[in-house]
């Protein structure tokens, strides 16, 4: 094996390693140094699932089959249901008691903060029948993913990102040094300044910025522009025509839960400058300065572990990038020019760097808006979702004249992910009326379909995904009936939506974006049998994503006591929801002991949302950014727009259930509520924005598919 295919080998297989993604690595080596390539196209072809193992091995949970739902048959009318005083007082709601005559079931929009609310008050005293949503356990999901990743980030992942910048500042300082004499020299000097933005934005002092430097912080601290960068910047970059050869700067303001501090908003600065100034492979002056960060990074053993030391832990939440990394970089030059490390003038021909470009795309192909695959330091990772709405995007659907870019929806991933709903509601809409959305369409629901629990476990993400599956499927006989209807069918898509937005919301930063041009206590009147929704599915499920993020992280000296503990805790809730919804299932009576844990979940849920809060140091209180569960993330972007998903407040859902002595009770409870609507890319909300439209009235209309089960307040 020759030397160079030895380097090419090694970088390939730590990435293999690093990344386990469910996608591919597809250069395969050999004891004989021959490579063979695999290449995957994006418009008709679904992308190859790995070889290799996934970082844990998750707990198959498949959707029920089987036997139907062994409870009572549901009543026709309320008139021999049992209701507290508070949802007799609720039931004065117009066209409250006629949905749950009618379908078993009702939301009703609420205005309450935070989960635990809608537990507590007077309906918690007067013996209203708790109702525990799936809503709830994929909240308080998202409250412990959050939680963990934003301590890791504060106390492990900045302290190692300001190392590596100090230390590739120097590296790239001395190389700028050594070349200035050369035909290098511009490309080194500019090597050195990107460096110089990524290290400003996130707070690390290295001395005085060069002139570009300086112009690309601005661009990224004002974060309003779709232009080209004055670093890597090229004449390709024309935004009239397309996206091309330019940087979406607006994707540089922070968002996501990196608003809630100073020390998160300098890493999101900084990782992202490291993660969205790329450079296209058919540019060769941007090419060649990456090339150089690559050079100085894999040149130097300890830089190299430093990058590996910020891009694993991040590779087992989130996933590989997408693009193309140093080490990938690095490799494919050392394949066109063997002694590039110790002479890198090698690359002053166009020509060499034309074929260290098709190097890289013959290892393997970018996947999401591969007309622009580019190098980044630190790129944004491929996410099956991401993916899914590229695919469902131009270039992939639609004509020249009648461009999909604007009507891309949250809707596009439920369908690709096997909603029927979801796609019911976009034939209607009209998308099945472009250029090859069906076509599309179908590609991704077979990739989804066929793929193998390995790939769900590859990363922390795409298991958190995997468990927001059941919400979009629809419910069979093994359910009861107020959960088979299409009203039943609306709700679960909506809570669907609120766990895909708060996943969303939580990995903003790291995952690629798709992109296309463009009182006094009343009598109690019975004993109330507390319920969970009866998905075990969604709840074994979650249990399995806590497992992983726990086992992952801790393996990783990642998670604090305080983290270990939490991620406990709720994987102990999490399976007692799912045997108590496994038993309703069964038509199986509950415990005492458990009716009394399901009666104080509104206490729990609020003991675990103070615990997953960044506490004021002075006050032990939570910080007013923890006092409000809304929240919103940005999914796709076009020239113009965002697409923005959002959850707003706490909605109230009652229910028809049995209480095990042959009545029927109405339980409450609550759910999401969820928002779909596009914002200027300039103007993208953060948290507190949001919040503010919210508490103002100045909110969009919810998607006319909720009216199926909403009723107005």
């Amino acid at each position: 094996m020759t030397t160079t295919h030895h380097f090419l080998c090694r970088a390939l297989r730590k990435l293999a390693v690093l990344v386990a993604t469910g996608v591919l690595v597809t250069t395969a080596c050999t004891a004989d140094g021959d490579t063979s390539a695999r290449q995957s196209t994006t418009s008709t072809t679904a992308p190859t699932e790995a070889p290799q193992a996934p970082f844990a091995s998750l707990r198959e949970v498949p959707l029920l089959t089987g036997a139907p739902y062994a409870g009572p048959a549901w009543p026709s009318s309320l008139d021999d249901v049992l209701i507290s005083p508070y949802v007799n007082e609720a039931l004065a709601t117009p066209g409250l008691r006629e949905q749950l005559t009618t379908e078993g079931f009702a939301v009703v929009p609420g205005d309450y903060r935070l989960f635990e609310q809608p537990y507590g008050e007077s309906a918690y005293e007067d013996g209203t029948p708790m109702f525990v949503s799936t809503d709830v356990a994929y909240h308080l999901t998202h409250l412990a993913f959050s939680k963990v990743l934003r301590t890791a980030e504060a106390s492990a992942l900045l302290p190692a990102l300001e190392r590596f910048l100090t230390d590739l500042h120097a590296t790239t300082a001395a190389q700028a040094d050594d070349l200035a004499d050369g035909p290098l020299a511009d490309a080194a000097d500019r090597a050195h300044q990107l460096v110089q933005v990524a290290a400003n934005l996130g707070g690390v002092d290295v001395g005085a910025i060069g002139p570009l430097a300086r112009r690309e912080i601005a661009l990224a601290r004002s974060a309003t522009e779709l232009t080209a960068s004055p670093i890597l910047g090229s004449e390709a970059c024309n935004p009239a025509v397309s996206p091309g050869g330019c940087i979406d700067y607006t994707l540089f303001a922070p968002r996501g839960h990196y608003t809630r501090s100073a020390d998160l908003e300098r890493y999101f600065l900084a990782m992202s400058a490291l993660g969205l100034l790329g450079a296209e492979l058919d540019q060769p002056a941007p090419l060649r300065a990456q090339l150089l960060v690559a050079r100085s990074i894999t040149s130097t053993p300890a830089l190299e572990e430093a990058w590996s030391q910020l891009y694993e832990p991040t590779a087992f939440l989130m996933g590989a990038a997408d693009d193309y990394t140093p080490l990938e970089l690095a490799a494919a030059a050392s394949q066109v020019a063997p002694g590039w490390l110790r002479d890198p003038g090698l690359f002053a021909d166009d020509a060499k760097l034309d074929q260290v470009a098709d190097r890289l795309q013959s290892a393997r192909p970018v996947l999401i808006d591969p007309e622009a695959a580019s190098v980044r330091t630190m790129g944004t990772r491929f996410t099956i979702d991401a993916f899914a709405l590229d695919q469902l995007a131009w270039p992939n659907v639609g004509t020249t004249e009648r461009r999909r870019a604007d009507s891309v929806s949250a809707l596009d991933v439920a369908a690709s992910m096997g909603s029927p709903l979801a796609e019911q509601l976009q034939r209607e809409s009209g998308q099945f009326e472009y250029r090859n959305y069906e076509r599309q369409l179908r590609s991704n629901q077979q990739l989804f379909a066929r793929r193998a629990l390995s790939a769900w476990g590859a990363t922390v993400y795409d298991a958190w995904l995997w468990a927001v599956q059941p919400a979009w499927s629809r419910k069979g006989e093994q359910h009861p009936p107020f959960m088979r209807s299409d009203a039943w069918e609306a709700k679960s898509l909506q809570t669907g939506m609120g766990s895909y937005t708060e996943l969303k919301h939580d990995t903003i930063l790291y995952a690629k974006q798709a992109f296309a041009a463009e009182g006094s206590v009343p009598e109690r009147l019975f004993e109330p049998r507390h319920w969970v929704e009866p998905d075990p599915v969604a709840f074994a499920r979650l249990h399995v994503v806590i497992d992983l993020l726990a086992e992952g992280l801790s393996s990783r000296s990642l998670l604090t006591d305080e983290s270990t503990a939490l991620l406990a805790e709720l994987g102990e809730m999490m399976g007692r929801l799912e045997r108590l919804a496994s038993d309703e299932l069964a038509g199986r009576s509950i415990t005492a002991d458990d009716n009394e844990w399901v009666r104080g979940i509104g206490s729990t849920i609020e003991a675990f949302w103070l615990r997953s809060s960044d506490v004021d140091p002075d006050t032990l209180e939570p910080g007013s950014t923890d006092e409000d569960a809304a929240l919103i993330a940005d999914i796709f972007s076009t020239t113009e727009t965002a697409l923005q998903l959002a959850t707003g407040r706490i909605d109230v859902i009652y229910v028809v259930v049995p209480n095990d002595e042959g009545r029927f009770q109405v339980a409450r409870g609550g759910v999401y509520s969820f928002y779909e609507f596009r914002q200027p890319a300039a103007e993208r909300l953060t948290d507190e924005e949001w919040r503010q439209r919210l508490d103002d009235g100045d909110i969009p209309e919810r998607p006319a598919w909720q009216q199926a089960f909403l009723v107005a307040s």
